[in-house]
């Protein structure tokens, strides 16, 4: 059985229904809609197979995540870019970018109906999409995004899934929060105002943030994706001289940089982080992708290095 539910906006004047085109909608308009996409001999039934073994491997996919301690892959060969930015058509041009797997990060899988895959393998823990600008950093982290829903065949994502429970966290300004104990986060506001249960009907962007992560764990997210472009820069990071000039017990908020690893070693949530201006996630991460012309690249060791060489204080957050 195939049950199809839909809303049709009924023509109108004002407050009067426009009945003879009311009439042509539901009589003529609607029942070519269900032959067209419903009835079995106007449907493309190599499209249709095509399309079920798709999504059986994209579910079998996704369910093999746990076992190979992952959060998410990105199939080789994958086309990851978009038309554009309101489109969820693959880029369609000669010199389009595919996405190729560092021998580091390479994992396989065997699939029922495609068979053997080899692709990247994102490793729970917190991992660093860093690069330069314009180079494919939010364009990863967008495919990431969109893998907890399956693709159709000639989508470019087929083989790019994430575990279903993973939540892209960004700033909301001015959206609604009620109850949520942030303190994790925002703590000793000015005036004595509580977090514990705080609620807003116009929440900045740090605090937000700080409630959309923490009614993530509550809903038992597997990993948060963050993106530094939609993020509020005082919630990633409170670098040295900020320290020196604002003392710890003078800033309410505790940086997602003091966090992090905490998330992953106490909650077992997993970050991803686009993050391209700002080093001091070189010390907290598990995993560092660098992209540089669209092509990713395992750059863990080298910024492991960096961060040995040139150290940041990282603030401990006081309670």
């Amino acid at each position: 059985m195939v049950e199809v539910r839909l809303t049709a906006g009924l023509p109108a004047a004002g407050r009067t229904i426009i009945s003879s085109t009311a009439q042509r909608m539901f009589l003529e308009t609607l029942p070519q809609v269900v032959e067209r996409a419903l009835l079995y001999q106007s449907i493309d039934v190599h499209a249709m197979h095509a399309t079920i073994a798709s999504v059986e491997d994209q579910e079998y996919l996704r369910s093999q995540l746990a076992s190979k301690d992952l959060v998410a892959f990105i199939g080789d060969g994958s086309v990851l870019p978009r038309a554009s930015g309101v489109s969820n058509l693959p880029l369609a041009t000669d010199n389009v970018v595919r996405f190729q797997t560092p021998a580091e990060t390479r994992v396989s899988f065997e699939l029922p109906n495609q068979g053997a895959v080899m692709g990247m393998g994102i490793r729970r823990g917190v991992t660093l999409v860093c690069g330069g600008g314009f180079n494919g950093k939010s364009t990863l982290l967008q495919a990431i995004e969109r893998g907890v829903y399956n693709h159709v065949p000639g989508d470019g994502r087929e083989l790019v899934v994430t575990d279903e429970m993973a939540v892209k966290i960004k700033a909301e300004e001015g959206r609604f929060i009620c109850n949520t104990d942030i303190r994790p986060f925002i703590n000793n506001l000015p005036l004595g105002k509580e977090t514990r249960a705080f609620s807003t009907c116009n929440a900045s962007g740090s605090t937000s943030m700080a409630a959309s992560i923490q009614e993530g764990i509550e809903a038992q997210a597997s990993a948060f994706l963050f993106d530094e472009d939609t993020c509020a820069t005082n919630f990633l990071v409170r670098d040295g001289r900020m320290q020196q000039l604002v003392s710890q017990n003078h800033e309410p908020i505790t940086p997602l940089v003091s966090r992090v690893r905490e998330l992953w070693e106490t909650k077992g949530v997993s970050s991803i982080l686009v993050i391209g201006g700002c080093g001091d996630y070189l010390d907290v991460a598990d995993t560092i992708i660098s992209m540089h012309d669209y092509v990713p690249a395992d750059s863990t060791a080298k910024a492991r290095a960096i961060a040995q060489r040139m150290p940041v204080a990282i603030e401990v957050p006081l309670t």
